[in-house]
């Protein structure tokens, strides 16, 4: 059996396990920044929706007329132009759709 001589070659990235784990370290951290920052743009939005919330009710508890059919503008609406309450006409012109926005406020 012929004997064959092995050379060794030096891995040129020579990185020890603590250099490895800290470098790791930073790579995670690097990827975690957008999070963050996904993360304080979003509350920074939630607490602008609490605040403006808050103040329309605040509003709201303070205004005399608080309901649609007592409003004399509406009254005079449904008079002049858009023929009966909950008809399609006034279904079309009046209505919005309603987005529920609380699970985004938690």
């Amino acid at each position: 059996m012929e004997k064959q001589n092995y050379q060794y070659i030096e891995n040129p990235l020579h990185v020890t396990r603590r250099e490895f784990i800290t470098i790791g370290g930073i790579v995670v951290a690097f990827l975690a920044l957008p999070a963050v920052w996904i993360k304080t743009v979003t509350s920074s939005n939630n607490n602008y929706i609490k605040a403006r919330t808050k103040g329309l009710y605040q509003d709201d508890e303070k205004s005399a007329v608080r309901v649609s059919h007592a409003n004399k503008s509406v009254a005079r609406y449904y008079q002049e132009f858009g023929g009966e309450p909950l008809g399609h006409l006034s279904h079309e012109l009046l209505h919005t759709r309603y987005i529920n926005r609380t699970k985004g406020l938690s």
